[in-house]
């Protein structure tokens, strides 16, 4: 994929990656421990929350598409039943 580093710099954003799937199972497992620990309590109680931009009916699911490909969204784009 390609990034922007101009739109993460501008926004004062940041972007970690990784990959799990070259690591051993035991790692795996850590790892995923970890986030059940530390990061899901922050979901459930409201601390980390997904930025919605837009919510479409799956009707307009190419509405979607096309803000996606605008680049101009900062959040999600859901699509609902």
């Amino acid at each position: 994929t390609e990034v922007d580093l101009r739109l993460l710099m501008a926004r004062c954003a940041s972007m970690s990656v990784t990959g799990l799937r070259a690591r051993p199972a035991a790692e795996k497992a850590a790892i995923v421990s970890g986030v059940r620990k530390t990061v899901w309590p922050m979901v459930a109680d409201g601390r980390i929350r997904p930025v919605v931009y837009r919510r479409l009916p799956m009707a307009d699911a190419g509405e979607a598409h096309r803000l996606m490909e605008s680049n101009e969204h900062i959040g999600k784009i859901l699509l609902t039943p």
